[in-house]
């Protein structure tokens, strides 16, 4: 029965420094599968239902934010500025409004 010192004679004997420097070599390669019609992420969440409501919260948030910089803790500054920004929000939302129904007006008309 052959022992640990008959084996150990015949293999070459190496340092701890050619042991380091020589990594052990891997045959197997990690493939990445590439999808070229893949849309960017915030695309992607735009596309669910919850999505348009997500990215309004995160606007109203960075909205209150930016207020909260621009007063530095001065309420009566940040109330104001916010109430502005609220009107002036409604007031772009309510012309958007008009824009999109006197679209959908006229191509109900050329429609009919």
């Amino acid at each position: 029965m052959p022992t640990n010192k008959q084996n150990t004679k015949n293999r070459p004997k190496r340092t701890a420094t050619q042991a380091k420097s020589s990594p052990k070599k891997t045959s197997k390669s990690v493939s990445v599968p590439s999808v070229p019609d893949k849309d960017p992420m915030w695309i992607r969440i735009w596309s669910y239902s919850w999505g348009k409501i997500f990215y309004l919260i995160l606007a109203i948030l960075v909205v209150i934010g930016l207020d909260l910089l621009i007063a530095m803790n001065k309420y009566d500054l940040f109330f104001m500025i916010l109430g502005v920004e609220i009107i002036i929000g409604m007031l772009v939302g309510w012309v958007v409004f008009l824009i999109l129904d006197r679209r959908k007006r006229f191509a109900d008309s050329d429609e009919n």
